[in-house]
C-alpha cells in the first residue's frame, strides 16, 4: 500500500508539472536518454519570510545538444481530502525565492525538459518552513499568580543557543492566570488563522485558572479560555487541553469537554460530557492516560472509577474488568496519587493509596483495555522511597523504570525487580518541582531521550535534562536552561512535530 501511494503521488506531481510546460510536441524518442539534476539536497530549514531558497542546480543530458526549458514549484503536503496544488516560482535554471508559506513542511519540486526530445525529470526537495516560534524548547513557567512561556532557540542542535523570556505575554500583551499546568501540540486544531477554517498548528497553554490555544506559527492566540467553548464553564480550573484519538479533550474543574474533529467544527469544545444517563457527579483527576490509537482513560475521584470517552460520545464510558485483574476498576475505594502512560499498547502506571486506611499504599501496572482492563498490584512497603514519593513520572516506552522525587533527590524505580537507586540530588537551596520523561525521534539532528528536571531556587527555575543509560542518569545534564518562575511543563516543538509526535502524560 505504501508503495503504491508513493507511485501515485509521483505521478501525480509529473502531471502537475507536466502542466505547467508548453507542449510544441515533434519530439524525437529514438535513444534513451538520461537527464541528470545535481546541486539540489534533500531538505533544507528555511524561516518564514525572512530566509531564501537560493539554488543553481546542475543539468545535463547523455543526449548532444540538449535545450533545456526549467520550472520551480512548491506544494503542500498533507492536504486533506484534495489533490495538492502545486504553486509555479520560477522557470529559470537558478532560483532566489523568497519564503513566505507557513511554518510546516512544503515540498520544493524543480523540473527539466528537454524540448528537443520531450524527456523531463523531477527532483524534490524537503523545505522545513519555521518561523523563530516554531522550532525550540518551550518552557511552561510561573511566579505564584500568572503564567508564561519562555523559548529556547534551538537552530542548529537540541542544545539551546538563546533564549527569549516571556514570550507568551511579549507577543499577546498579557499573562494567563493561575500556576502552570500543561503543555500539549495539535496540527489540526480548527481555526480561521489565515481567513478560512482550515488545520492550524496550535499549542495549548494550560494553567490552572486559565487555558489558551496559540497559534505556534506567531504565538498569537487563537482562542482564549472562553471562546474555546460553545458555552464556556462558570469555573476556570484547567487540567489538561490537548488531542486524543479522533478528538481534542479538554478536562476542567473534574469535567470533560470535547471535540470531534473526525467532523465538522470550528475548534470549539462542546457541552461536559455525563458521567451516566442520570447525570452522576463525577470528578476527574489530572491524571490520564492518552493514546494515539484508542479513546482516553480517566479517574473519577468522587467514585474511585476508571472511565473512557470518545470525543464524539456525550456519556462517560464504563471500563469492564478483566479475568484475574488484581484491583477492579470500577468503585475501588481508592484515591489516585499517580498516573501516566507507558506505552502506546496501552500500558500505564498508577499510584494509589486506599480511602479506608489511608497507611496503604499501592502501585499497579494497568494494561488499559476498556473491555478487559486488568491492574497488578505492588503494595508498598512504607520503608520504600516510592512510599513517600511526591512526584512521579513513567519512563515512556523505553526501560521498565519509573522516576519519582522525594525531598530533594530523584529516585529510580525498577518496576520488574522493585530495586530503587538514588538518581540525583539537587543542590543545596535548590527544591525540585517538576520531573518528566521527553523523548523525540522525528529527526536525527535533534533526537533526544531525556529525564527533564526542574528546580526552583529563590525566584529562578533551572531545568537540566539528563541521558540515561539502563535507566540510570548520566552524572551531568546534556541541557540546562535557566529562567525566572517556578517550571510546570517542558515541550520541544519544531516543523516535524505533530499530534502524535508524544505520547502525553504527567
Amino acid at each position: 500500500m505504501k508503495r503504491l501511494y508513493i507511485l501515485t503521488l509521483a505521478v501525480t506531481i509529473a502531471a502537475m508539472v507536466s502542466s505547467c510546460y508548453k507542449d510544441k510536441g515533434n519530439y524525437s524518442y529514438d535513444t534513451n536518454e538520461v537527464i541528470t539534476v545535481t546541486g539540489i539536497a534533500g531538505s533544507y530549514d528555511k524561516i518564514s519570510k525572512q530566509e531564501k531558497v537560493t539554488l543553481t542546480p546542475t543539468v545535463s543530458s547523455s543526449l548532444p545538444n540538449a535545450n533545456f526549458e526549467y520550472f520551480w514549484g512548491i506544494y503542500e503536503t498533507s492536504v486533506q481530502g484534495s489533490v495538492p496544488k502545486i504553486d509555479t516560482i520560477a522557470k529559470t535554471l537558478n532560483l532566489d525565492y523568497l519564503i513566505t508559506q507557513s511554518a510546516k513542511a512544503w515540498v520544493l519540486v524543480f523540473g527539466a525538459k528537454n524540448k528537443t526530445t520531450g524527456l523531463q525529470q523531477l527532483v524534490t526537495s524537503t523545505i522545513n518552513v519555521i518561523t523563530p516560534f516554531t522550532r525550540g524548547w518551550y518552557v511552561l513557567k510561573d511566579d505564584g499568580t500568572s503564567t508564561d512561556l519562555d523559548l529556547f532557540l534551538t537552530p542548529t542542535s537540541i542544545v539551546p543557543s538563546s533564549q527569549i523570556n516571556n514570550v507568551f505575554s511579549l507577543i499577546n500583551g498579557k499573562k494567563l492566570n493561575g500556576k502552570a499546568q500543561f503543555l500539549s501540540f495539535d496540527n489540526s486544531y480548527k481555526s480561521m488563522v489565515t481567513g478560512v477554517l482550515g488545520n492550524t498548528r496550535a499549542m495549548f497553554v494550560t494553567s490552572d485558572k486559565d487555558a489558551s490555544v496559540i497559534d505556534i506559527n506567531s504565538l498569537l492566540v487563537i482562542r482564549d479560555f472562553n471562546s474555546m467553548f460553545y458555552s464556556p464553564p462558570t469555573i476556570k480550573a484547567p487540567t489538561y487541553v490537548g488531542p486524543g484519538t479522533s478528538s481534542d479533550f479538554f478536562i476542567n474543574a473534574g469535567q470533560l469537554y470535547s471535540i470531534y474533529s473526525m467532523s465538522s467544527n470550528v475548534g470549539q469544545f462542546a457541552a461536559r460530557q455525563l458521567k451516566d444517563a442520570l447525570n452522576t457527579d463525577y470528578n476527574l483527576s489530572k491524571y490520564f492516560i492518552n493514546f494515539t490509537l484508542a479513546n482516553p482513560i480517566f479517574f473519577d475521584e468522587t467514585s474511585s472509577s476508571f472511565v473512557s470517552a470518545g470525543g464524539a460520545g456525550t456519556v462517560l464510558n464504563s471500563v469492564t474488568d478483566a479475568v484475574g485483574t488484581a484491583m477492579k476498576a470500577n468503585n475501588n475505594n481508592k484515591t489516585l496519587l499517580y498516573m501516566g502512560i507507558k506505552t502506546s499498547t496501552p500500558t500505564g502506571v498508577a499510584l494509589f493509596q486506599d480511602k479506608t486506611n489511608t497507611s496503604l499504599k499501592i502501585l499497579s501496572s494497568i494494561t488499559a483495555n476498556t473491555t478487559a482492563f486488568s491492574m497488578v498490584n505492588d503494595t508498598l512497603l512504607n520503608t520504600s522511597k516510592l512510599y513517600s514519593a511526591n512526584l512521579v513520572t513513567t519512563n515512556l516506552v523505553d526501560e521498565n523504570f519509573i522516576y519519582f522525587v522525594v525531598g530533594n533527590q530523584v529516585w529510580s524505580r525498577n518496576l520488574s525487580n522493585k530495586f530503587e537507586q538514588l538518581q540525583y540530588t539537587a543542590a543545596a537551596g535548590e527544591t525540585i518541582t517538576f520531573i518528566r520523561h521527553k523523548k523525540y525521534t522525528s529527526e536525527v539532528a535533534y533526537a533526544h531521550n531525556y529525564i527533564a528536571i526542574g528546580t526552583k531556587s529563590g525566584a529562578n527555575y533551572t531545568v537540566r535534562m539528563f541521558t540515561k543509560t539502563s535507566g540510570n542518569l548520566a552524572a551531568s545534564p546534556d541541557v540546562t536552561m535557566t529562567g525566572s518562575g517556578s517550571v510546570g511543563d517542558i515541550i520541544y516543538i519544531s516543523p516535524s512535530v505533530g499530534s502524535n509526535t508524544y505520547l502525553q502524560t504527567y
